[in-house]
């Protein structure tokens, strides 16, 4: 009798801690609390081990999402910004679709921006902290986070530029001017809109013409005077005009057209480059990163068009494929520029395409070759434009399968750019007069290069 009671007792005992924890089962709700309270009083590692333990005994508590952000947050405001990174991170991509991803993605930004070095060291913080919050404008509009993600994503854009202003002095100092051009044209590429933009364009005018490129200096210079009329350096920029002596074709914008020529197109400003190095780390001769040991960018679409000609006979100049949204369309019109004398021949066409480009440098005269693909001329284009002016003389326009090959005969260049444009769809081909090109020079009214 007495074993009965016993087991009966028992099996009561089973069923009221069944029936306790039915009606309230184990949530971590006291972890969450305690660890919550030592937060607030700023003892982040413990609350950082309590949370922690919420999430491994309880990983279905409706408290461990928050545990799993809190305890990003805590390691941020420890500084302890590695492990911060890394919880963020793992909080992106284990919850998707949480309420509180912008908190998430903003913090995962300040973390990198709280590592920031000053313009002359490494940027790979800078550069991080850039991409997420330019991400968080993007993705979170609506957000609180949004609007102070911009106030950072203009600190970070004007740091990285005054870093690839910075290297580009430094290869100015040593008389580097093919590595310092490269730096400030990727300085007016990527951060036209920053502080320091003046002043680099207008460095990048005085190391092209200490280089001999008079024409594309000009250019530079005359977009100084375009974009920023009210500086210091416009002034000076209206002084080095006047000592260069160089025409400008003024039908499309300067600095788009040399920026073009030295190998940054207009779609560039949106494929940023990560720089890696400091100023100390090239003073040692380390260039590491996105760059080659001459300071130049390893960018696929920056070398063959802005490259010399060879002093030989029939050299070639920038023989590369350029692909540029492939599509059917109508080639409308073969013109010159309306600048006075012209220096670009303009393709109209009916949307953008895709084509290769070439050119050959003889010794008194110039053929350059544009093939058009999946491109027909337009009823009213003829198949021989005679032009006469400036350095052209005529093209030739022939069609086949493929699409349409365009031969442009002109006199001897030392330079030339293609650049797309998209409103309206054309593409403009700008020219820089050969040094020796004095006779169609004076035909034309060019001062000699």
């Amino acid at each position: 009798m007495k074993k009965r009671v016993a087991t009966v007792t028992v099996a009561c005992a089973l069923l009221a801690t069944a029936g306790c924890s039915a009606r309230k089962p184990p949530n971590g709700e006291n972890y969450y609390v305690q660890a919550t309270n030592e937060y607030s009083q700023h003892y982040y590692q413990p609350a950082i081990a309590d949370y922690q333990k919420l999430i491994d005994e309880y990983p279905f508590s409706p408290y461990a999402e928050e545990a799993e952000l809190n305890i990003g947050l805590a390691y941020y405001k420890s500084h302890n910004y590695a492990e911060a990174i890394g919880s963020f991170n793992d909080f992106l991509r284990m919850h998707p679709t949480s309420k509180q991803l912008d908190i998430a993605s903003y913090y995962l930004a300040r973390s990198h921006f709280d590592q920031m070095g000053r313009p002359d060291q490494d940027q790979t913080h800078t550069q991080l902290a850039l991409e997420q919050f330019e991400s968080i404008e993007r993705r979170f509009p609506e957000s609180d986070f949004a609007a102070l993600a911009r106030e950072q994503v203009d600190i970070c854009r004007d740091v990285l530029a005054r870093h690839e202003f910075l290297i580009g002095e430094f290869y100015v100092k040593r008389a580097n001017f093919t590595a310092a051009e490269s730096r400030m044209a990727e300085l007016l590429a990527i951060y036209p809109d920053t502080p320091i933009a003046p002043e680099g364009l207008y460095e990048l005018g005085v190391t092209l013409a200490r280089q001999g490129k008079k024409y594309s200096a000009a250019q530079a210079f005359t977009a100084l005077k375009q974009h920023f009329p009210n500086t210091p350096y416009a002034a000076d920029a209206n002084d080095q005009l006047k000592r260069l002596k160089q025409p400008i074709d003024t039908e499309e914008d300067p600095l788009k057209l040399v920026l073009a020529e030295i190998g940054y197109s207009s779609d560039q400003a949106d494929q940023q480059v990560a720089v890696h190095e400091s100023v100390d780390s090239l003073s040692s001769g380390a260039s590491g990163g996105a760059y080659g040991a001459d300071g130049l960018p390893t960018l696929t679409t920056a070398a063959a068009a802005a490259a010399a000609p060879s002093s030989g006979a029939n050299s070639t100049i920038g023989a590369q494929p350029r692909q540029q949204n492939p599509g059917p369309a109508t080639l409308n019109t073969v013109r010159l520029s309306s600048s006075d004398p012209p220096l670009s021949v303009i393709f109209d066409l009916s949307g953008p395409v895709a084509y290769d480009q070439h050119l050959d440098n003889g010794d008194g005269a110039a053929s350059f070759t544009l093939y058009l693909k999946q491109v027909t001329p337009g009823a009213s284009v003829p198949n021989h434009v005679s032009f006469e002016r400036s350095i052209f003389h005529d093209c030739d326009i022939a069609t086949d399968a493929g699409g349409t090959k365009i031969t442009l005969n002109l006199t001897p260049v030392s330079r030339y750019a293609v650049v797309p444009l998209l409103a309206p769809p054309r593409l403009l081909v700008t020219f820089t007069p050969a040094a020796a090109n004095t006779t169609a020079s004076s035909e034309s009214g060019l001062a000699p290069n």
